[in-house]
């Protein structure tokens, strides 16, 4: 087993502590338990992609190109 350091917030610190006791084991084996199950739990592939509806709204009322008519049509009521 290698050793190594891992630099934890303190809730979690306390909780694996509160967590080790509950179950009787060092807190080593409890980090190494809970990351096995992490990483047992992981997806192998990736989430679908989510697909988004396209509207049709119609021509544009100013060509985008044109900064003179953009300008023009943001200053218009």
């Amino acid at each position: 087993m290698k050793r190594t350091t891992l630099v934890l917030e303190e809730g979690l610190l306390a909780g694996i502590r509160r967590e080790a006791q509950r179950r009787g084991c060092d807190m080593s084996r409890l980090v190494n338990d809970l990351l096995r199950e992490g990483l047992h739990r992981r997806p192998d592939r990736p989430h679908p992609r989510v697909r988004l509806p396209v509207f049709s709204m119609g021509q544009a009322r100013v060509n985008v190109a044109d900064r003179d008519a953009l300008e023009d049509l943001m200053r218009t009521p």
